[in-house]
């Protein structure tokens, strides 16, 4: 199930002028919120400014050896 912010963001796609002819799909909006919380679970390094990126090298200094921490498992 979405978070209420998910929902709510979703929700907005049918209030956009391009889009308020349609007829809303809750299902389909709850789907999306879905897809946003996935997305806003994730780290946001990717999209990081170089003042955040700078912190967490600094967060990851502080603790002491963690200079092969990952943020997100990556397989392979």
């Amino acid at each position: 199930m979405a978070s209420r912010l998910a929902r709510e963001k979703a929700a907005q796609a049918w209030c956009v002028e391009k889009t308020s002819h349609k007829v809303m799909d809750a299902d389909l909006a709850e789907a999306f919120g879905d897809i946003l919380d996935q997305v806003w679970s994730q780290p946001l390094l990717g999209n990081a400014t170089t003042a955040q990126l700078l912190d967490e090298l600094k967060a990851r200094a502080e603790l002491g050896g963690y200079a092969d921490y990952k943020t997100v498992a990556i397989d392979g």
